[in-house]
């Protein structure tokens, strides 16, 4: 009897010991997952910068665009009142774009002043599929 109780006890002890190393092994694994995943984003963001540098001057185009056209409308008593609306719905055109360039920039902008909030929501949004994909496994489905 006491053979039996010894070897169940080096049995649970060995199970221990083999689910700890299990579980620190998927830890390393996890670290070097969010390792990798940071490396990745400082790479992406380096090539963000020079879009957010290129979108500004594409930016400062299509203001010179704007004022040629607006200079060109001003001389209006040359043109026809088909072309006045012409210029008239290009500049409009003009404006939105510019306005979405703007918007884009600031977007841009703000990635590569707070890379950790693109990490965060890449972090967070790594653990959601992971968590399911377990779930699935396990036969759980989440409450939706």
């Amino acid at each position: 009897m006491a053979k039996t109780l010894k070897d169940l006890v080096f049995a649970l002890l060995n199970a221990t010991l083999i689910l700890l190393a299990l579980c620190l092994f998927l830890g390393w694994k996890l670290a070097q997952s969010v390792d990798d995943i940071r490396t990745g984003f400082t790479e992406n963001l380096q090539l963000v910068s020079p879009l957010r540098d290129q979108a500004q001057g594409i930016r400062g185009e299509l203001a010179e665009l704007r004022n040629d056209l607006a200079a060109i409308r001003t001389q209006g008593d040359s043109l026809d009142s088909s072309a006045l609306q012409q210029l008239n719905a290009i500049l409009q055109r003009l404006e939105t774009l510019e306005e979405n360039l703007e918007g884009t920039q600031a977007r841009l902008a703000g990635l590569v002043d707070k890379p950790e909030d693109l990490i965060d929501y890449a972090i967070t949004t790594s653990v959601d599929n992971v968590t399911n994909g377990l779930l699935t496994v396990r036969g759980c489905v989440p409450a939706s």
